[in-house]
């Protein structure tokens, strides 16, 4: 998945999840982007995210969810990945172990719709998905990213 390790980096990769609720996992997550000169305005990115969720559900299904925002406060891809092995309630009955943050750039659309289109398209994968649940360290989960996986579509 050359796409998603292209952009995230090692210390925004989170395995040990600790939060159990949605908000919680978003503050937790969000909170290994702060600092990064990709998100010079934190506090503002992580308003959007809240008010973005509000608004439209990020769970994808089959444990995942995907909250993403964009726009001009952001200076470059920031992609941030996060395990949770006991679950985190994401409301709605709707139980998480994988938690995927992406911040872009007010501008090329067509690569941020095709990266988040590519990773919900490869955590659909049940293989990849119980990789990743399975993953202890940021070394083993970057292994998984790095993996040759066949992308099964559909």
């Amino acid at each position: 998945m050359s796409k998603i390790v292209r952009e995230l980096k090692a210390e925004h990769i989170l395995p040990g999840m600790a939060a159990q609720k949605k908000a919680g996992a978003i503050r937790e997550l969000a909170s290994v982007l702060e600092g990064s000169p990709e998100i010079p305005d934190f506090r503002r990115f992580l308003s959007a995210l809240f008010q973005k969720e509000a608004r439209f559900q990020s769970a994808v299904d089959k444990g995942v969810a995907l909250p993403h925002y964009r726009d001009e406060s952001v200076q470059g891809p920031a992609v941030a990945l996060g395990i949770s092995s006991g679950g985190i309630d994401w409301g709605n009955d709707e139980v998480v172990h994988i938690l995927v943050i992406i911040g872009w750039p007010d501008r090329n659309d067509e690569a941020y719709l095709k990266l988040v289109a590519d990773i919900a398209r490869w955590l659909h994968q049940d293989v990849v998905r119980a990789a990743l649940r399975e993953a202890e360290s940021v070394e083993e989960v970057m292994g998984i990213l790095e993996a040759d996986w066949e992308v099964q579509v559909g």
